[in-house]
């Protein structure tokens, strides 16, 4: 099990570019006796890319050790590959303005992600993990002050490695029927490095702790009126030589269910305090001195009203077959 990053930001729609690859595969799954069970894998692969080659290894392995109901034990190593979108690839430049352009990177690599996670599962709702995170030349959108010229250029550029260590908490906790509440704490490590930055290598490290509380309310059971209140936040950090300020959110909604649970009327409100309005960044990296400010206002407040017609089925989703992967 591996808990998601509480600042993850997921992009849909990615169109990649495909090397030429070929690919060995091979694994298989054991049991020992009624409290081990082992699940392991690999995969061997040449790909090439225009004038990259590169052989990889890409392993995986599950252990879980169930001591009781109550106990359970679970280490997971996993490794992936991510290729640059075609879009980055394609070499040209796009000008936004008479100072800022979006450059492409012909010579953009693939980056390999290798991960460990030891996670310790108590009662069954308590979870504790230690994780470690390699990214090989990884690499991400970033804004570059050209030295010769007045320009802010964006481009992708691979790093040589993004390393995080991290410890994840989760503890749910309930009073009565009335209070229902998760606490979510991740403290990590990070440590960032590109010693082929253009003129402007990094090399860095800083220490974060992002969380995540959220609420569940139970005002009244009939009428059903329910209430939730989360926050979230997130101490200084780094992305590559970009320094990220701290930020926190804050969110509530009401909700009036009735019908016998078919319709609901919900008041929401976001970003109560407006914390999305005060992110900033800085970079402060050899003669690269950048300060940029993001005016976000995400506080609104909404109202909805839903309704479940009778008769409504869930689609039924099939399962991917992997019986090919197995011995």
């Amino acid at each position: 099990m591996k808990l998601q990053n509480i600042c993850e930001i997921t992009n849909f729609y990615k169109l990649y570019l495909i090397p030429n690859s070929r690919n060995l595969y091979t694994g298989f799954e054991k049991n020992f006796g009624s409290q081990w069970s082992l699940n392991a894998s690999a995969s061997i692969e040449y790909y090439q890319m225009m004038s990259y080659k590169k052989w990889a290894i890409y392993p995986t392995l599950n252990l879980s050790y169930v001591l009781s109901p109550s106990h359970i034990l679970q280490f997971e190593l996993s490794s992936n590959k991510t290729y640059p979108d075609y879009w980055t690839l394609s070499g040209s430049t796009s000008y936004l303005n008479n100072y800022q352009e979006s450059a492409g990177n012909s010579s953009l690599k693939p980056y390999t992600d290798y991960s460990a996670a030891l996670t310790y599962i108590l009662k069954s709702k308590y979870i504790f993990q230690f994780s470690y995170d390699y990214i090989k030349d990884y690499f991400m959108q970033m804004i570059y002050l050209d030295s010769s010229r007045l320009k802010a250029v964006y481009n992708y550029q691979n790093w040589d490695y993004s390393k995080e260590f991290a410890f994840t908490s989760v503890i749910p906790f309930k009073t009565g029927e009335w209070w229902d509440s998760q606490l979510m704490i991740c403290l990590s490590s990070l440590h960032q490095q590109a010693s082929n930055y253009y003129d402007a290598p990094f090399d860095r490290r800083i220490w974060n702790i992002a969380g995540n509380w959220s609420n569940t309310f139970t005002l009244s059971k009939r009428p059903n009126i329910k209430m939730e209140i989360s926050a979230t936040g997130t101490s200084k950090s780094i992305q590559g030589s970009y320094t990220i300020a701290p930020a926190a959110f804050i969110h509530t909604a009401i909700r009036y269910t009735f019908a016998g649970d078919k319709a609901m009327i919900q008041i929401k409100g976001n970003d109560l305090f407006n914390g999305s309005n005060h992110l900033t960044t800085k970079v402060r990296n050899g003669n690269q001195y950048l300060d940029m400010y993001l005016n976000n206002y995400m506080r609104n407040v909404t109202v909805s009203f839903s309704y479940k017609f009778g008769g409504f089925k869930k689609k039924e989703v099939k399962d991917v077959d992997l019986s090919r992967f197995k011995h």
